[in-house]
């Protein structure tokens, strides 16, 4: 009768399925964590690198209205491309530990004149990425950390000589 007791309830064991499903679940977690962090990674990633080329955009567009007049003027562009205005005085940039160190502003000049194109581009920037796959996937040396280098280039717009006023 024992005998026949242990057999039965062995069988039941072994026909039971019910700790399948949390054995797979508890298999596939990992992945699925590696997975979720690594496709909201790389949307930051693109988001952040949309926010540098439309602060490069905007950064060229200023540049190009306005009388050009050297550091002055560069430095007012690295502004609007940090922050998005002129003087950025209590304002947050535009993407983390974005510095107008890493703004460069360069014009192609004509001779004895004004500027025939504006240049202003993001240069020594790293995305900083929230989650560290390299330790999720067990090798120290992957990193998310990439560089994020936008460019844009205008044409110089101001039709008056330099030191002239603001255009509109």
């Amino acid at each position: 009768m024992t005998r026949l007791r242990i057999i039965n309830r062995a069988r039941h064991l072994a026909e039971n399925e019910t700790g399948g499903t949390l054995a797979e679940l508890a298999i596939l977690i990992p992945f699925l964590i590696v997975m979720v962090a690594a496709v909201a990674e790389l949307g930051r990633y693109f988001q952040t690198y949309s926010t540098l080329s439309k602060a490069t955009r905007a950064s060229a567009r200023y540049l190009s209205r306005i009388a050009y007049e050297g550091e002055t003027t560069d430095l007012l562009a690295k502004n609007v491309a940090v922050c998005g205005k002129p003087d950025c005085t209590g304002m947050n940039p535009v993407a983390p530990s974005l510095t107008v160190d890493n703004v460069a502003v360069s014009a192609e000049a004509a001779p004895g004149g004004n500027p025939i194109t504006v240049t202003v581009s993001i240069q020594n920037y790293n995305f900083q990425p929230l989650f560290n796959l390299g330790a999720l996937l067990g090798n120290n040396t992957f990193s998310l950390a990439l560089p994020i280098k936008p460019s844009t280039t205008m044409y110089y717009m101001w039709t008056e000589p330099a030191g002239g006023e603001e255009g509109g």
